[in-house]
């Protein structure tokens, strides 16, 4: 789950707040499009179309229309997303087919109408909690992983350097202090752990190669149909570390809803399975740096998701949500402590 902008990302400058649509808003909005069944794969069903709501994420409220279409509506300002919904559209249009949604078309608001919507085919399955995550399971979303980064198109993306954890860390850090000095202070009690970690860690990452990346890829944002993991919310794809992806799976560091608890035997179970598919694909990886740098994107992603539960739990109305995102830090928190000794 990540939290915080990219240097580069694509970036909306109108602040306004989208249109927030209800079902009847969407069918509407559905009916006004019918050409966007036929890119979604579908003939236009006949009636009016039938909506019901997916779910709320970080960004968006989902809604699903029978027989299948994703439309995609921001709740928050269209220039806080990390990467523009037209941008997104295109990396979808980028990944191997079978991976993930079909995209279908964005709109982004203008100041005569604030209506922004990405659509998409509806990509079956289902979100299984982090404890359903079998041994079997694994491996088949290491192996859609691996298909996504030899197969996915990077072409006219920007390309990153070698990445730096060390640089990295001190970028995050920085960021929370400027933006969230209350939240940021979370941070400082392991911060000298956590940076020697990035430290030694350093030269398996002179070996990354990098791919096109989901960004974001922790268990809430991997739907499972018949024992086939596939991608969604690709709000954080890029070009980057394929270990990134691995990583976001889980490990010593986990937290429901997003991040497993696996033993050090499924971690490297699943890396090579990954390892395997890369191998079959005719794109091999070196195994050793591949966990070491699945080890510290964990690192970093579980440490510096902390001051962003903080913040949401200090903002949440729901006592549910304030206690699901509490318990969250907490259990990051006692891990971390645990991991870095």
């Amino acid at each position: 789950m990540a939290t915080h902008g990219r240097d580069g990302a694509p970036c909306d400058d109108r602040a306004v707040l989208p249109t927030q649509l209800d079902a009847e808003g969407v069918a509407d909005l559905v009916d006004a499009h019918p050409g966007w069944w036929a890119t979604a794969g579908y003939a236009v069903p006949p009636g009016r179309p039938q909506v019901r709501l997916l779910g709320r994420g970080e960004s968006c409220v989902v809604w699903s229309v029978e027989p299948g279409l994703a439309v995609r509506v921001p709740h928050r300002p269209v220039h806080e997303l990390p990467l523009s919904l037209e941008a997104e559209l295109d990396l979808l249009a980028r990944v191997p087919d079978g991976l993930a949604a079909r995209p279908v078309a964005a709109r982004t608001p203008t100041e005569d109408d604030p209506t922004a919507y990405l659509v998409s085919s509806l990509v079956p399955g289902e979100v299984l909690a982090p404890a359903a995550w079998t041994d079997a399971l694994l491996a088949a979303l290491a192996r859609t992983l691996a298909r996504l980064h030899v197969g996915g198109r990077t072409d006219g993306l920007p390309a990153p350097g070698t990445p730096d954890p060390v640089a990295a860390a001190h970028a995050a850090r920085d960021w929370w202090r400027e933006h969230e000095p209350g939240a940021a202070t979370v941070l400082e009690p392991l911060w000298p752990a956590v940076l020697r970690r990035m430290e030694q860690a350093l030269p398996a990452f002179a070996s990354a190669e990098p791919a096109l990346v989901h960004g974001d890829a922790c268990l809430s944002n991997v739907v499972v149909d018949g024992g086939v993991p596939r991608l969604i919310d690709w709000e954080w794809g890029h070009v980057g570390d394929p270990a990134r992806d691995l990583a976001f799976g889980g490990g010593p560091l986990h937290a429901d809803p997003w991040y497993a608890a696996l033993t050090g035997r499924q971690v490297r179970a699943q890396a090579r399975a990954y390892a395997d598919e890369r191998e079959r694909l005719g794109a091999p990886v070196d195994l050793g740096p591949l966990l070491v740098r699945r080890e510290v994107h964990l690192l970093h992603e579980t440490y510096f998701i902390r001051p962003h539960l903080h913040r949401v739990a200090a903002a949440a109305t729901d006592p549910g949500r304030r206690a699901t995102y509490l318990e969250a830090a907490a259990q990051l928190r006692d891990g971390l402590e645990r991991w870095l000794g």
